[in-house]
C-alpha cells in the first residue's frame, strides 16, 4: 500500500519543503551561531499541515474558506516541550506575527497531541524526515549569560533580540523556498543575485571620487582652504580609526566637514580591514552597508550620491512609504504588463536587504527591530555583520532610547555573535555614553575624531557669529531685518508652520509688490514642491540674486545651501546649531552672522520640542551655549535626556517578558499618529495644472489597485497630516478618501499653492493664527 503523501503547497512535498527551508534558515541563522536553531525551526515550521483539513483544501485548491485552522501551533509546541521558547515563538508566529509569551504557552494543551501525531505521520511518509532532537535550548553564547528573578539582567533582553533573528531567519527561509518552488525556472529568480560585497573595489571608487571633489573645490574655489583642510583630516581619520575592533563609534564633524563622505570611507575602511584578516567564507565578513537617515528628504540626494559613485546596481533605497502598503495588491500586478527589470528587483532587495549597500529611514530601521509582523522583520538577519551609520543621531527619541541603545548594543557587543559596527554621525553628537544621568547609555563609544581634534575643527571652521537676542519680536521686525541682509539673501527658520506662513506673509508685506525674491519650506508642502523652491533658491544663491527664504526645521539637516545671514527662532540647542550650518557654509565669507531671536507670537505647543527649548534657556544662564565648541552639546543633552528618558520604560519591561504583541504597540519612532494626503491638483498663480500623481492615479483608478512603482511616483506629491485633522474643521472638508477605502491614503480637496513662490496647502476658514501645528 502506497504511503499518504502530504504536501506543503500544491505539489510541493511538505517533507522537502521543511528540510529545504531547514537548510537555508541554518545558513541564516549561522549569522549570529544558531545553525542548530535555526535548522529546527525550520524543519517543524509548518508540520500541522499534515493535518487532514489542511490537506483536502490544498487538494481541493480552495482559498476561500473561512475560520481556516491554524498550522503553526504544531512544531511550536513541540519545540515548547523542551521549554525551546525562542524556536517556539518563531515557528508560531511565522505567518500572523510573533506572539507574547501567555498566547503561545496556552496552546499546549490543545496541540501537543496534534504535533506528535502529525510528526510520526510525516515520517512515516517520507523517512528521511525526523522530527529534530532539541538538545540545546539557547546557543551557547546566550545561556552563559545572567537571567535573574527580576527580569532586569542581560540576559533577558538578549534572548528577547535573539528570538527576533531566529523569527527573521526562519520567515525569510520560509518566503524564499516557497517563492522558488512556486517561481520554479522563472528569471525573476535572478533578480534576487546582486554584486558581492566587495569593499576593495568600493573603497577605491569613493576614494577617486573624494580625490576628483577635491580637485574639483580647489579649481572651482567652491570652499575655502580651512574647509578642504578639515574634510581633508576628517577622511585621514576616518581611514586611522576603521582599524579598530568592531564596536560603537562616534564622528563629530562641523557643518560642512564632509561627514556623509568621511563616515562612508570609516564603514569601507573598516570593513575591508577586517574582512583582510578572515577567510573568505567566514560568516563573521562584513557584508553590507547601512545608512540610516532621520528624513525621508534627504534620502533621494543621498542616493543619488551614492549611485554617482558606485553605480545604481550597488544600492538598494528602502523607505516606509514604499513597503507598508497592501503587499495582497501586488500580485495583481501581471495584470498590468510587464514590470522593468530594475523596480522588480529592488522590491524583491526591499523583502530582506539582501544588496551591497542600503540606504534608509529611521523609522523604517527602528520600527522593524521591534516589530511583530513578519514581512518587516524578515530582512533582520541580514542586518548582521554590517557596518550601519547613523546620520544626524541627536534625532533619536529621547522616550524611546532606552531600548534603542540596548539593541545597538546587542548588535555592536563584542561577546555577541552578531558582529556589527556602528557610527553615530552629527555635527551636534549627543551624550549617548553610559553616566548617572544616562545609565542606559552605551559603554566603549569609540570616537572618530579625538576631542581635542573635533574642537580645533569647530574653532577652525567658525563661520559664523551668533547674535542672541533676547527681547521678543514681532515677524514684521524679523522680516525687515532680513531685507537688509547682504544681497538681500537671508533664512530665517522658525519652530512651527504656522509661524512660518506668518513670517512669509509679514515678508510679502514688507517686500510689497514684485517679491518673485520670496521663498517658503515646510512640510505643508509636497516633496517635490519643496525640491522646487530649493533647487531655485540654490541657484540664486550661486547668481548672486536677492533670496529670502523662510522656512521650518525640515531644512536644518542635510540641505545644502549657503546664505550670508540667518535668523534662527529660539528652540532646542542643537536645532539653532543646525540652522548655523545654513550660514556662511563653504566659508567664502570671513564670518556669517547667525541671529537667534525670541518670536513675539504664540508660543511653543507642550512636548519634548518644548521641554528641549527650555534646557537651551538654562544652558544659557550657566553660560555653556557656546556653539564652536562641540562639548556644549554632550551638556545640552545631558540636561535634556535628565527630563525626558524615562526610568520605567515600558517597552524594556514587556521585552524581559516576551510580550511581543505589547511592544510592537508601544515602539513608536514617530510620536504623532498621521494621514499620508495626495495632491493631485496645485494652483500656480491664477492657474490649476494637474501635478504628476493626477495621471498616475486616474489609471490606478481605472485598473482598481496601485501598483508598487506607483508609489514610487506619489509619494513625491504627499504630506503627513496630524490624523485629527479628518475630524476637525476646516480641514476634513478638505480632505476625501482615495478610490479604494482600504487604503489609509486620503486626496486633498481643496486649494494648493504650488510654483516657486507657493507656500502649498491653503486653509480656506482659517486665519493663521488659527492654524493647529
Amino acid at each position: 500500500m502506497e504511503e499518504q503523501q502530504y504536501f506543503a503547497h500544491k505539489k510541493h512535498l511538505l517533507s522537502k519543503h521543511l528540510k529545504d527551508v531547514g537548510t537555508k534558515a541554518s545558513d541564516f541563522a549561522s549569522a549570529f551561531d544558531a545553525s542548530l536553531h535555526g535548522k529546527i525551526a525550520g524543519l517543524l515550521h509548518d508540520l500541522g499541515k499534515v493535518e487532514a483539513e489542511f490537506q483536502q483544501r490544498l487538494e481541493s485548491d480552495d482559498k476561500q474558506v473561512k475560520n481556516k485552522k491554524p498550522h503553526a501551533h504544531h512544531g511550536a509546541m513541540i519545540a515548547l516541550k523542551k521549554d525551546a521558547w525562542p524556536i517556539a515563538f518563531a515557528i508560531n508566529g511565522h505567518h500572523s506575527g510573533l506572539h507574547n509569551r501567555s498566547d503561545v504557552s496556552k496552546r499546549k494543551n490543545d496541540y501537543l497531541n496534534k504535533a506528535e501525531a502529525a510528526s510520526n505521520l510525516l515520517h512515516t511518509s517520507d523517512q528521511n524526515w525526523v522530527c529534530p532532537d532539541i538538545a540545546e535550548i539557547l546557543p551557547k553564547w546566550l545561556q552563559d549569560l545572567e537571567f535573574d528573578p527580576t527580569k532586569t539582567s542581560e540576559g533577558w533582553f538578549a534572548a528577547e533580540f535573539f528570538t527576533r533573528m531566529l523569527f527573521s531567519a526562519l520567515i525569510d527561509a520560509d518566503r524564499l523556498d516557497t517563492e522558488a518552488f512556486e517561481k520554479m525556472n522563472d528569471p525573476s529568480l535572478e533578480l534576487r543575485k546582486w554584486p558581492e560585497f566587495k569593499s576593495d573595489d568600493l573603497v577605491q571608487k569613493l576614494k577617486k571620487e573624494l580625490h576628483a571633489r577635491m580637485e574639483q573645490a580647489v579649481k572651482e574655489q567652491k570652499a575655502s582652504q580651512e574647509v578642504l583642510k578639515v574634510r581633508n583630516e576628517v577622511g585621514r581619520l576616518a581611514e586611522q580609526a576603521a582599524r579598530n575592533e568592531r564596536g560603537l563609534f562616534s564622528m563629530s564633524v562641523p557643518t560642512g566637514g564632509g561627514k556623509t563622505l568621511a563616515s562612508l570611507l570609516f564603514a569601507l575602511m573598516h570593513a575591508k580591514f577586517h574582512n583582510d584578516k578572515i577567510a573568505p567564507d567566514d560568516s563573521k565578513r562584513f557584508k553590507r552597508i547601512i545608512v540610516v537617515i532621520p528624513y525621508l528628504s534627504i534620502i533621494e540626494q543621498t542616493v543619488s550620491e551614492f549611485v554617482k559613485i558606485f553605480g545604481e546596481d550597488m544600492i538598494l533605497e528602502h523607505h516606509s512609504q514604499v513597503d507598508e502598503k497592501n503587499a495582497s495588491d501586488y500580485k495583481k500586478e501581471k495584470e498590468d504588463g510587464e514590470i522593468d527589470f530594475k523596480a522588480k528587483r529592488r522590491r524583491m532587495a526591499a523583502e530582506n536587504w539582501d544588496s551591497p549597500i542600503i540606504v534608509t529611514t529611521s523609522v523604517q530601521f527602528f520600527d522593524s527591530l521591534f516589530s511583530r509582523k513578519p514581512a518587516q522583520v524578515r530582512k533582520l538577519h541580514n542586518i548582521c555583520q554590517s557596518v550601519i551609520i547613523f546620520d544626524e543621531v541627536q534625532t533619536l527619541p529621547p522616550l524611546l532610547l532606552q531600548p534603542i541603545l540596548n539593541v545597538l548594543n546587542e548588535l555592536t557587543n563584542p561577546n555577541r555573535p552578531y558582529k556589527c559596527s556602528a557610527v553615530f554621525c552629527t555635527a551636534t553628537q549627543p551624550a549617548l555614553s553610559k553616566t548617572e544621568d544616562l545609565p542606559c547609555g552605551i559603554e566603549g563609544l569609540v570616537p572618530i575624531i579625538p576631542k581635542e581634534t573635533a574642537r580645533g575643527h569647530f574653532n577652525v571652521l567658525k563661520r559664523t557669529d551668533y547674535n542672541w537676542q533676547d527681547e521678543k519680536k514681532s515677524w514684521d521686525n524679523i522680516a525687515n531685518e532680513m531685507l537688509n541682509a547682504p544681497m538681500k539673501q537671508a533664512l530665517a527658520v522658525v519652530n512651527t508652520r504656522p509661524n512660518a506662513r506668518s513670517l512669509h506673509e509679514a515678508a510679502k508685506n514688507v517686500i510689497g509688490q514684485g517679491s518673485d525674491y520670496l521663498f517658503h519650506l515646510s512640510t505643508w508642502m509636497m516633496p517635490s514642491h519643496r525640491r522646487t523652491v530649493l533647487d531655485e533658491v540654490k541657484n540664486r544663491i550661486k547668481n548672486h540674486q536677492p533670496c529670502i527664504l523662510v522656512s521650518t526645521q525640515c531644512i536644518e539637516a542635510g540641505v545644502d545651501v549657503d546664505f550670508p545671514e540667518v535668523w534662527r527662532a529660539f528652540g532646542p540647542y542643537d536645532s539653532i546649531v543646525q540652522a548655523a550650518g545654513r550660514c556662511n557654509r563653504n566659508g567664502k565669507l570671513d564670518r556669517g552672522k547667525v541671529h537667534v531671536f525670541i518670536p513675539s507670537d504664540k508660543g511653543l505647543s507642550k512636548g519634548l520640542y518644548f521641554t528641549a527649548t527650555k534646557q537651551t534657556e538654562l544652558l544659557r544662564k550657566m553660560n555653556l551655549a557656546d556653539p564652536e565648541n562641540p562639548e556644549t552639546f554632550e551638556h545640552y543633552f545631558r540636561l535634556l535626556y535628565q527630563l525626558s528618558v524615562p526610568d520605567e520604560c515600558g517597552i524594556q519591561k514587556a521585552r524581559a517578558e516576551f510580550r511581543f504583541e505589547e511592544v510592537d504597540k508601544l515602539f513608536n519612532f514617530i510620536d504623532e499618529k498621521t494621514i499620508p494626503v495626495l495632491i493631485l491638483r496645485e494652483r500656480i498663480g491664477d492657474k490649476e495644472h494637474d501635478t504628476e500623481a493626477k495621471q498616475v492615479y486616474d489609471i490606478a483608478q481605472k485598473r482598481g489597485f496601485f501598483l508598487r512603482d506607483d508609489w514610487r511616483t506619489l509619494q513625491k506629491y504627499m504630506m503627513n497630516l496630524p490624523y485629527h485633522y479628518l475630524s476637525t474643521s476646516p480641514y476634513r472638508e478638505n480632505i476625501i478618501s482615495v478610490f479604494d477605502d482600504k487604503l489609509n491614503l486620503y486626496l486633498w480637496n481643496g486649494i494648493y499653492r504650488g510654483g516657486i513662490c507657493g507656500y502649498g496647502l491653503e486653509f480656506n476658514g482659517l486665519t493663521i493664527e488659527e492654524m493647529t501645528q
